[in-house]
């Protein structure tokens, strides 16, 4: 965290003395509160790397035990509740079914009694024919079909069903990940610094149909056009030092190149600004936005 001596008011004791001026936020802290924002950024710093291993732990969970990911956990879910409705649903229909054979059979009983006292008074009357038989034999079966097959009761399957019906939706992960052992660098690669073959915190990046690349140089405050299987770059807008002028640019985050018109559209992240450069002509295109991330 590079720092300028000056005697200004402290943002922390809003008491004037000699401050320093921290280049991330801007604001100027004392000799005495200054220790105490490099801590704070010191335990930001912590803090991050202790969220970087939570996460890293995780993808180790993950990749050894994928049964506990959250969608099989879901789909797990899913299949319970399924598995209940469906549960719930036979019962309620065994209970209807069950109710009404109650009340089927007996009426059933009552014809197969009926004619059983037919057939009995012919024994005893001894006094039948063929007529009488299969009148017997009709009645017998009838109510034999009637008892298989009845009439006035089914089961009826819905079109739409009792439970919600899933289905995976997923995108194709890039296969760009393959080609990781074979990469090659085509800007930079020689290390931290203000050469124009190098960068320092290289953050957004434009490609044109020339396969020229437009990188956002954040830690030089500049925005660096990289021509396809060049050695080095060309400084195309800022590298005047970091400040809010027209002609400068204050950790600039992307960069977006217009061919038509021939201007590039910079998010200039610390001047709360986007800017667009034709050329030697400037102009802010959006004032007062925190253009970050």
């Amino acid at each position: 965290m590079a720092m300028a001596n000056n005697k200004r008011k402290c943002h922390t004791c809003d008491r004037e003395n000699n401050t320093y001026t921290c280049e991330g936020c801007s604001k100027r802290f004392c000799s005495t509160h200054i220790p105490e924002h490099q801590q704070r950024l010191i335990d930001e710093l912590n803090h991050i790397s202790h969220g970087y291993n939570e996460f890293k732990q995780r993808i180790n969970e993950q990749k050894q035990n994928p049964q506990n990911h959250p969608l099989i956990k879901q789909i797990d879910q899913w299949e319970t509740n399924s598995i209940e409705k469906v549960q719930q649903k036979a019962q309620d229909c065994r209970e209807i079914i069950i109710e009404f054979l109650r009340t089927f059979i007996n009426a059933i009983e009552m014809k197969f009694n009926d004619l059983n006292r037919q057939i009995q008074q012919l024994h005893k009357e001894n006094d039948f024919n063929e007529i009488n038989l299969n009148y017997l034999r009709n009645q017998l079966r009838k109510i034999t079909e009637e008892l298989n097959n009845p009439s006035n009761i089914s089961i009826q399957q819905n079109s739409q069903p009792c439970i919600n019906d899933i289905s995976i939706i997923s995108t194709k992960i890039s296969k760009f990940n393959k080609w990781k052992q074979n990469g090659i660098t085509v800007a930079g690669g020689n290390g931290k610094g203000k050469k124009l073959n190098r960068f320092n915190f290289p953050y957004g990046i434009f490609i044109d149909k020339k396969k020229n690349i437009f990188i956002a140089d954040l830690g030089n405050d500049r925005i660096v056009e990289w021509k396809y299987n060049a050695k080095k770059g060309q400084i195309i807008a800022g590298g005047n030092r970091l400040a809010n002028r027209m002609n400068q640019l204050k950790y600039p985050t992307d960069v977006i190149v217009d061919q038509q018109n021939h201007s590039i559209i910079i998010a200039d992240w610390c001047n709360s600004r986007v800017i667009q450069w034709i050329n030697r002509n400037r102009q802010i295109l959006i004032p007062n936005i925190g253009c970050y991330g």
